[in-house]
């Protein structure tokens, strides 16, 4: 198997859906659960152990991050005039978040809770900007739709999202995986955003390393302002 996931051949992808798994990475990160916990019995109520699901749902999520992609992100963030995040529900907060986390260190971030007000900003990104969507399940439409877009304009895209085969990484031009348990009739939990907050940590960390002069001229500044 590829070590890079979105490319597997169309035979794999047939292959792992007929395991029950939405594409390689969500059955890597299954099998290494079972290779950790052979013992640990499946009849557990799913909202039990909430420390227990973070705990692992980091560890899992650490052992998908590429360094590669987040050195690449990573440049494009430092080279893009703006910043644009897209998200709804859970995945909303997390652009919130990736927002607030950017500005902090100095570069310029917008995220829009208003869909509308979404569908409009993606229209006026432009090639000198990047465009960062979060989806969990990879395919929610009107994330999609605004990432999209923004390709269109020329714009650089990053997803990130937990199925590596989804419609989303088919659109974006990097990809970040994370690994959430997604709890059957609920869907993804603030457990599972837990997951997106970690990866956005994970390139503020690499941001710091790559651009530490600007960044620290810039805390500097806002810290006075806030004063």
């Amino acid at each position: 198997m590829p070590k890079n996931a979105g490319s597997a051949k169309q035979p794999y992808f047939v292959f792992f859906k007929k395991l029950g798994f939405s594409g390689y990475q969500e059955f890597k990160v299954s099998m290494a659960k079972q290779l950790r916990h052979p013992n640990e019995n499946n009849s557990e109520p799913e909202f039990g152990c909430t420390y227990q699901n973070i705990v692992q749902m980091l560890d899992d999520t650490h052992r998908l991050i590429d360094e590669n992609t987040l050195t690449l992100v990573t440049e494009n963030i430092i080279n893009s005039q703006s910043v644009y995040l897209f998200g709804i529900g859970f995945s909303g907060l997390a652009a919130q978040g990736a927002q607030i986390r950017f500005m902090r260190l100095g570069y310029k971030s917008f995220v829009f809770s208003d869909p509308h007000a979404q569908l409009v900003s993606s229209h006026l990104i432009t090639e000198k900007d990047l465009a960062m969507a979060f989806s969990i399940t990879g395919d929610t439409i009107s994330t999609i739709d605004w990432l999209k877009v923004a390709k269109q304009n020329g714009a650089k895209t990053v997803a990130i999202t937990n199925h590596s085969n989804s419609d989303i990484t088919k659109i974006a031009d990097t990809s970040i995986y994370t690994a959430g348990k997604e709890i059957a009739q609920e869907g993804s939990t603030l457990i599972t955003e837990m997951s997106q907050l970690y990866i956005i940590e994970e390139i503020c960390k690499h941001l710091y390393e790559a651009d530490k002069d600007n960044i620290d001229r810039m805390k500097n500044k806002i810290s006075k302002s806030i004063d």
